[in-house]
């Protein structure tokens, strides 16, 4: 009688392989000893004997949560993955829409200052020029600088840059990185800037902004939106109390103490 076959499934060659690889891992030096290690911790909060883990069920703790942690990425990460992907996509229409926004807020503003600014007696047969007066230290210069003068200038159409000596700056923050010198130098390189007023002050009293008024003919004081806060008082009170003062958005992102605190 010719002996039975004995006949090969998935389930008996999935048996096999699960008990080889239990075997072989259970037995290695590196289950051994992590399973060593976290006996002693049990044994020493009070856990019996008898309740201590095993190699063997140290190994199929760990391959049940490796086995988990895979189905889930295979089920599920590739959904996640295109969720933060469209997440990312709509934040970033969202900061356009946000620009555009602000381009359109900031074109208003123009418009309603060309209505509100009367035309100057000695300049009528000229066009209208708006005079904006920013200021600032202005150390370590960089694009969120550059774009503050680009949307101050588009307020009016001769931009004034006030820019703080290295005594007011020291006084009101703690000394500058760079000298007036050099950051003079850098703000007259910028394209957006028509003129530039050195030794400024970093408060703006009423009687330099009377100066400022007066000597540059300037028609409004612009700043970022940020607070500009010093001893508990605002910087631009003195302009804001007269009507001339105006805000730009501030550039998110980036800032001299920023690119200096990265530095470190």
């Amino acid at each position: 009688m010719p002996p039975k076959s004995t006949s090969v499934t998935p389930l008996s060659v999935f048996l096999s392989l699960r008990s080889f690889l239990l075997q072989t891992l259970t037995a290695h030096p590196a289950v051994t000893t992590s399973v060593a290690h976290i006996n002693v911790a049990l044994l020493r909060v009070g856990i019996p004997e008898k309740s201590l883990l095993t190699n063997e069920e140290f190994v199929l703790t760990s391959t049940a949560g490796v086995v988990t942690l895979v189905g889930y990425y295979l089920l599920f990460g590739g959904r996640h993955g295109r969720r933060r992907r469209r997440l990312a996509e709509e934040l970033l229409e969202a900061q356009r829409q946000v620009h555009l926004l602000e381009e359109k807020l900031l074109l208003a503003k123009r418009e309603d200052i060309l209505a509100s600014t009367p035309t100057r007696p000695s300049s009528k047969q000229q066009p209208r020029q708006i005079r904006i007066f920013m200021d600032g230290a202005f150390d370590v210069m960089h694009y969120g600088h550059m774009n503050a003068f680009r949307l101050g200038r588009s307020l009016g159409t001769y931009l004034i840059v006030g820019v703080n000596s290295d005594e007011s700056i020291t006084r009101c923050k703690g000394p500058p990185l760079m000298k007036d010198s050099e950051r003079l130098t850098m703000v007259e390189g910028c394209k957006f800037v028509d003129e530039v007023v050195p030794d400024c002050p970093y408060i703006m009293t009423a009687e330099y902004l009377e100066y400022i008024f007066n000597t540059y003919e300037v028609d409004y004081v612009v700043h970022g939106d940020d607070p500009c806060i010093v001893d508990g008082k605002d910087v631009y009170a003195a302009a804001k109390k007269r009507g001339r003062y105006r805000s730009i958005p501030r550039t998110e992102g980036v800032s001299t103490t920023d690119i200096v605190g990265g530095c470190c």
